[in-house]
This record gives C-alpha cells, sequence and structure tokens, in this order.
C-alpha cells in the first residue's frame, strides 16, 4: 500500500520544474486559457484537457496484498514530492517552487520554506483541472455575498475586502459498490374510520395496523466522494454542489504547477469506511420506500458489497478569507464551477425581525382555523 504512514523523511531535493522553451522561466497552469503559460513572457503550451479514460483500483486486492507486493505497488503507485506542514493549523501541502514564500491557504499563516521536506505519497490517479481563474474570484465572491439577506447592508455592493485567495487542488478517494440488501420489517397501514359520537356528531379517527414483510433491496454506487484531508469542514465541501466527475483528466504535474496540494491525511481504508456509511445510509432509504405504507420500522438488514473499487482524485478549490469587525470567515469556491460556500457575518436585526413575522403569521392562521 502507499506509504501514507511512512515517517521516513530526506532532505529537499530539486523540485521538478516546468521550463518555458522560450526564456527558460517557470511556467504554471493558468485557467483563464486552461493552459500552461510562462510567469515572465507569457508563452503558453497546449495541455490534453481530454477526460480520461478510467481505471479503478480494487479494494479487495489492495485490502489484502502480501508485504512483498505492498511494497512493489508502492513503488509503482506513489510519487515523491516536497511538503511542508502548517505550524498552527497542522495542515500539510504541497511547496509551490514558483513563490519565494506562500502562506498556508486555510489559516493563512507564513510558511516556513526552509522546513519543507521530501516525502512519497500515493500518485494522484486524476484530477479535474482548475476552470475559474484568480482574478474572477474576487467579483464570484461579492455576487455570492450580495445574494445573502441576513447579511448587514452596508457589507454588500463591494464593500467588503476578499483577500488571500488560494488554489488548492484537494484530495479525496471515490468508491463504487454492487450491493444486494435482504432485510424484514413491519409496515404501517391507517385506516380512516368515520363515527358518530353521543352528540351526534360525525367524527373520524384513524387506526393504525403494522404487517411484518420483508425483501431483497439491489443498488449500484458510483463515485462516492471521500474527502481525504480534514483541513476543510465537511459542510463547506460539501456545499460545494456536484463536480463534474466525467471531466476529470489523467493526472500530470503540469496540472498542478503553480497551485498548491493539499497532501490527503485520510487512508484509503478509513475513506472506505466513510463511504459505506454514506451507502448505508441511501440503502436504508431504499428499504423504506420498498416497504410503503404509512410508516416503516426496519428491525433487520445484511448488505453485501460487491466490486468495490476505488481511486484517489484531486479537485480543484479557491480557498478565501475576509474579515468584519475583527473577525475572519473563511469561504471556498468550486475551482471548476464557481459555487460559492463558506461563513458570513448575519445581522440579528432581521434574524430578529424574520422571527416576529413567523410569529405573526403562525398567531393569525391559529385564529383562523379556530373561528373556521
Amino acid at each position: 500500500m502507499t506509504s501514507e504512514n511512512s515517517k521516513d523523511t530526506q532532505e529537499p531535493k530539486e523540485a521538478i520544474q516546468i521550463k518555458c522553451e522560450s526564456c527558460g522561466g517557470a511556467m504554471v497552469y493558468a485557467p483563464r486559457v486552461r493552459k500552461l503559460e510562462c510567469i515572465y513572457c507569457g508563452l503558453t503550451k497546449e495541455l490534453s484537457l481530454q477526460p480520461a479514460t478510467i481505471h479503478e483500483n480494487d479494494y479487495l486486492k489492495w485490502l489484502n496484498e502480501s508485504e512483498d507486493e505492498h511494497q512493489n505497488t508502492e513503488r509503482e503507485h506513489s510519487v515523491e514530492t516536497q511538503q511542508i506542514k502548517c505550524e498552527q493549523c497542522g495542515a500539510t501541502v504541497t511547496v509551490d517552487e514558483t513563490k519565494s514564500s506562500t502562506k498556508c491557504p486555510y489559516c493563512g499563516t507564513p510558511l516556513i520554506l526552509e522546513q519543507k521536506q521530501v516525502r512519497r505519497f500515493w500518485k494522484p490517479e486524476y484530477l479535474l483541472p482548475f476552470a475559474v481563474d484568480k482574478k474572477d474570484c474576487g467579483t464570484i465572491f461579492n455576487k455570492w455575498l450580495d445574494g445573502k439577506w441576513f447579511l448587514s447592508s452596508k457589507y454588500k455592493h463591494g464593500n467588503v475586502l476578499a483577500n488571500n485567495f488560494q488554489g488548492v487542488y484537494y484530495p479525496y478517494w471515490t468508491y463504487d459498490a454492487s450491493t444486494r440488501t435482504s432485510y424484514s420489517g413491519m409496515k404501517a397501514v391507517d385506516t380512516h374510520v368515520v363515527r358518530k359520537g353521543p352528540d351526534g356528531k360525525t367524527y373520524t379517527t384513524t387506526q393504525r395496523n403494522w404487517y411484518p414483510v420483508s425483501g431483497v433491496i439491489r443498488r449500484d454506487f458510483d463515485d462516492i466522494l471521500v474527502p481525504a484531508s480534514n483541513n476543510l469542514n465537511t459542510s463547506i465541501l460539501a456545499g460545494l454542489g456536484n463536480w463534474q466527475l466525467r471531466q476529470l483528466v489523467t493526472y500530470s504535474p503540469e496540472f498542478t504547477a503553480g497551485f498548491t496540494t493539499d497532501i490527503y491525511t485520510v487512508s484509503f481504508k478509513e475513506g472506505a469506511q466513510v463511504a459505506q456509511r454514506i451507502m448505508d445510509n441511501v440503502i436504508e432509504r431504499d428499504i423504506r420506500n420498498d416497504i410503503g405504507g404509512n410508516a416503516q420500522k426496519i428491525t433487520g438488514k445484511h448488505t453485501s458489497y460487491n466490486n468495490v473499487m476505488f481511486k484517489h482524485i484531486l479537485l480543484p478549490l479557491w480557498v478565501g478569507a475576509f474579515k468584519i469587525e475583527d473577525k475572519t470567515f473563511q469561504f471556498v469556491i468550486n475551482g471548476y464551477s464557481g459555487k460559492v460556500y463558506g461563513e458570513y457575518p448575519k445581522d440579528k436585526l432581521k434574524i430578529a425581525l424574520v422571527v416576529i413575522a413567523v410569529i405573526i403569521i403562525l398567531y393569525l392562521l391559529f385564529n383562523i382555523l379556530s373561528n373556521g
């Protein structure tokens, strides 16, 4: 398996740089043109954006490897990278050799480049290249902020300066599986009974009866996404919308030139446990839908997971922050679609007005229904 738990380090070596054929300067990936671009003379170089033919890894094969096989596959699937750990928040990221200084993309702490180390990590197999340019991040951010009704009006219309946008390739595992679940449970069927009371009025009551049920559910899962790093809150990552995984390209260091790559800290085995919980939640909904009725109880279930496959990918994020009244708020932009998710200060007066309005509406509805 991969050397994710290895503690061996070396003295930093010369990082592989992509040199400009014209002036010899460093080239970086430019989302604006989706090409490599020299930071000095502007020369561009085409890159293949052809969606990759995806080849998955057999989970059980990797899980059950012998020690010799483990070492062989480790050499085949790992890559040597220069990485540095933030002393403030603990994030581990790669070093961008085109910069003489850099900051942690998550907390903004200056990173000490002299502390970089060389380690081997599982090489990403595929990535989704950046399509949103850094120059567009400010406009995207302010449009997102203007759409927040609970934000105080004084902070809208470009009145908040967002800075420190950093492009980060964030690591993920994806999992596929074919599942078969046998279950047992109870189905509730409600019957409405109409009776006349002693006062001569008609009353309707609901009678609930429970019936035993059992069945089999089959469900195929494809590309269950599991973050391979804990540097961003899962709620923030979940808010970035669906990723266009059909546009994944084969991993190449040219796409990461000029960007930070977050090093995974969640192993493929730990990620599989998270993926299984996601699958289990979907399967439970499937069972309830299959039972039907007015209510359901699941008394037992057994799921077999077959053809479990996985892969390691990188997805593009612009990580930024803005400050209001000495408080910093973090937000993230989907580097492919431009969708934004993050934190922002909410106006307490606006919240109070909404609560009061809801109370008034409920009070009026109660009175209308009571009088009716």
